[in-house]
């Protein structure tokens, strides 16, 4: 199995070498460069593009290139192929390398729209079949104990980051929403009086999170320790316990840490999603219906709910209240 293993490397790197030899210094011009055809295309956040970018960067790497340099529109279905073998070597899950298999068939898209790959080229590199998934449950939901373990723990950090995080955390499980999401909130969008937040989801539309008593508290709490009034609720905070003056946030940023304090907890692993997780599971556990739950976490499906949305609303904040952490 090994010198199996072996050979399938070997040949991967051959075929690459074989490739990079024959297309040489062929790089796509600057201004049609596929790759940022392929990024300029893209719809959704500016996550989406940051994703994309890293795995650009990635694949070009493997090739001894940048993602600038790399030959894009020289790409063929036997080198893809290979790419793909090098990454199942490098030990990239499934999903990763059909993530990065969707970016390489979108950026050769651009190449043959663009004329820079013929589409028999192109019609080669997109019958690549993705890899075939298990449908298993991803993750977990937190216990309201262990939510409440987190937040007291980051309360007894000293400094800054610790009020901020207690914040992040209040939020993420007390409101639900997706960490690209979170880092969208501004001060200004902040309604106590209200008890809501407005964040920026997907599609680039504005919806409203419902806050229940206990994210309030630990908002204004964070408000009151960072004297942040206006701009980014969430900012980095670094080593001397100095916060952002205008720079936001990232969803990689809050990804690291609510991992880094749920280790820091003794937690079992757990990310921002679980977070999301516990929040809808937490809801259907006490009794909402689905709709309601829908229209809370922002799914799709809440587009017929919202025809009803004052009576909607009362229903949201009603079961806000019930989240008690």
């Amino acid at each position: 199995m090994r010198a199996a293993m072996e050979a399938k490397k070997k040949t991967a790197n051959q075929e690459i070498s074989s490739w990079l030899a024959t297309v040489g210094s062929d790089a796509p011009l600057q201004h049609s460069n596929p790759a940022s055809l392929y990024l300029a295309s893209l719809q959704g956040s500016e996550a989406s593009r940051t994703t994309a970018r890293s795995v650009m960067k990635q694949i070009a790497l493997l090739c001894d290139q940048t993602a600038d340099t790399f030959p894009w529109h020289r790409l063929d279905r036997a080198t893809v192929l290979a790419l793909m073998e090098k990454l199942k070597q490098k030990g990239l899950s499934d999903n990763t390398r059909n993530l990065y298999l969707s970016i390489i068939k979108g950026i050769s898209r651009e190449a043959m729209l663009h004329q820079q790959m013929s589409d028999h080229q192109f019609s080669l590199i997109e019958q690549i079949r993705a890899i075939k998934l298990q449908r298993l449950a991803v993750g977990r939901a937190l216990h309201v104990d262990e939510i409440a373990k987190l937040v007291d723990h980051c309360l007894h950090d000293e400094g800054a980051a610790g009020v901020r995080d207690a914040a992040l955390l209040g939020i993420l499980f007390g409101c639900g929403p997706r960490r690209a999401e979170v880092v969208t909130i501004d001060i200004n969008k902040i309604n106590f009086s209200d008890r809501s937040i407005k964040v920026i989801g997907k599609g680039n539309k504005e919806r409203e999170l419902e806050m229940p008593p206990r994210t309030i508290d630990l908002v204004k709490t964070w408000l009151e320790e960072s004297g942040l009034q206006l701009g980014p609720l969430f900012r980095p905070v670094n080593r001397w316990n100095q916060v952002a003056e205008d720079r936001r946030l990232t969803a990689r940023g809050v990804y690291d840490i609510v991992t880094r304090r749920v280790k820091q907890a003794g937690l079992d692993k757990a990310s921002p999603h679980d977070l999301r997780r516990s929040f809808l599971t937490y809801l259907l556990d006490n009794g909402e219906d689905l709709a309601t739950a829908a229209d809370m976490a922002g799914h799709a499906s809440a587009d017929t709910t919202r025809r009803y949305l004052r009576h909607q609303k009362r229903r949201n904040r009603a079961a806000a209240d019930n989240i008690d952490f």
